[in-house]
């Protein structure tokens, strides 16, 4: 079961992951992808969402998107959110 994460959690998650910012309600990263790869990466983060059982929102085309990460049915950001970060971070890196 996902658990909501506190301010104080939040900034300590937020510190440790690449480029994502937010705030308790939700956390984004914007990301270029190379055109060329931007099937595999959305496929990749499709992968990822299965196995976590936790859909992230996408937004944008082409090489340029936008995950967002928030657990509706608690509210907000959570330690799931938080895992699905860290596995887009190691997919990109």
């Amino acid at each position: 079961m996902a658990t909501l994460l506190d301010d104080e959690a939040l900034s300590a998650a937020l510190a440790t992951l690449d480029d994502w910012h937010g705030d308790r309600s939700a956390i984004t990263r914007h990301v270029h992808i190379p055109e060329a790869e931007t099937g595999a990466f959305l496929s990749s983060l499709e992968s990822i969402a299965r196995e976590l059982d936790h859909d992230p929102d996408i937004e944008g085309s082409g090489s340029d998107l936008t995950i967002t990460m928030s657990t509706h049915s608690k509210g907000g950001v959570t330690d799931l959110d938080v895992t699905y970060a860290r596995r887009v971070d190691a997919l990109l890196s």
